[in-house]
This record gives C-alpha cells, sequence and structure tokens, in this order.
C-alpha cells in the first residue's frame, strides 16, 4: 500500500472591483471569477461585468465534464 499523503490547499480570496481574486497556493497570479450568460443575467451583475468563468465553470472542469 502506498504511504500516506496529506495536502493542505493554502487558498487566499480578495474582493476587488466586485470580482473575487482567488489566490492558490504558491502561485503568484490569481484566478479570477466573474459570471457569464445565464448567471450573469440570474445573479443581477451589471450589464458592463467582465464575462468570467465562475467558480461552477471550474468546479465541472475540474472533474472532467
Amino acid at each position: 500500500m502506498a504511504d500516506t499523503f496529506v495536502y493542505n490547499s493554502q487558498t487566499r480570496l480578495e474582493m476587488k472591483n466586485r470580482l473575487r481574486h482567488a489566490y492558490l497556493g504558491d502561485i503568484q497570479i490569481p484566478v479570477v471569477y466573474g459570471v457569464q450568460g445565464a448567471l450573469k443575467e440570474h445573479y443581477g451583475a451589471p450589464a458592463d461585468a467582465p464575462i468570467l468563468a465562475s467558480t461552477l465553470d471550474h468546479i465541472v472542469a475540474a472533474v472532467g465534464g
């Protein structure tokens, strides 16, 4: 059997210009989350808000589907 492995994710979130900036571990460039498509309308994002992937988009991509 493989050795026990424990990973602790170090994440920091900052709000800048109404967008979430996620700093993940040692990576210096943040992932910036927003909304797009139907989510933009559902959450009442301003019309001029940038079209960015949402956390939901990233979760779906992370599990491969």
